[in-house]
């Protein structure tokens, strides 16, 4: 899954994570990406995610386009006697990370249609896109990455610029300091062949948090889906 991903600013990142948790916030997130190829084609690609954090818990889901009903049932009929074993889509299922006590990640791909709960463990991280850092999930960017970062002036209106650059690349962040999470994350090569921009806002909460809709799903391992 491509989630929190593309927001781990691609400043140094820092082993150890002193900060491990922040106020609860509901957001959404808009990712922007744009290359020029060498064929002189110029390629963009857009996406939204919603995403609630609650003290040790994060969940992060890909705002889909409902297909037609149809279609969805036809897709259904055809998973019939299968859906035990299907793969899950980790593009568009929503990811449930908790943080335990000892600092473990429990990382979950909620599968809504087929009712199942998926548990992944670390060594299939990579399998779904998903990096393992806690402080870049909950906080989508993390913090530790922030002191390998220039500060751009002081704070104004609850916002701190930092920048950074390495070689070509230039990475620039506006972090929200009370709400404790990037508005903005930008970086962008010095040739205009490459940019990334990712934008945060706040929207209300849920009048149910996703997770605490999760009663009667199957739990299962990803392990088990694997041929």
């Amino acid at each position: 899954m491509l989630a929190v991903l593309a927001l781990a600013a691609q400043a140094p990142a820092v082993q150890a994570t002193e900060m491990v948790s922040g106020p609860d916030q509901n957001l959404q997130v808009r990712h922007y990406a744009m290359t020029m190829g060498r064929d002189g084609v110029k390629r963009e690609t857009t996406f939204s995610e919603r995403v609630y954090r609650r003290n040790d818990q994060v969940w992060t889901e890909r705002l889909v386009e409902s297909e037609p009903a149809a279609r969805h049932d036809h897709s259904d009929d055809h998973n019939d006697g299968h859906s035990g074993h299907s793969h899950p889509d980790a593009g568009s299922s929503p990811m449930w990370v908790r943080r335990q006590a000892d600092g473990a990640l429990d990382a979950r791909l909620i599968e809504r249609h087929q009712r199942r709960s998926i548990k992944v463990d670390s060594q299939y991280y990579g399998n779904i896109g998903f990096n393992g850092n806690w402080g870049s999930t909950f906080f989508l960017s993390d913090p530790q990455s922030l002191k390998s970062m220039r500060m751009v002036g002081a704070p104004k209106n609850c916002v701190q610029r930092y920048e950074s650059k390495r070689g070509d690349l230039t990475v620039r962040v506006s972090w929200d300091v009370k709400g404790q999470y990037p508005r903005r994350v930008e970086s962008l090569d010095g040739h205009g062949k490459t940019r990334r921009e990712t934008l945060v806002s706040v929207i209300e909460a849920p009048k149910v948090l996703p997770w605490k809709l999760l009663a009667g799903y199957a739990e299962i391992d990803y392990s088990d889906l694997l041929d």
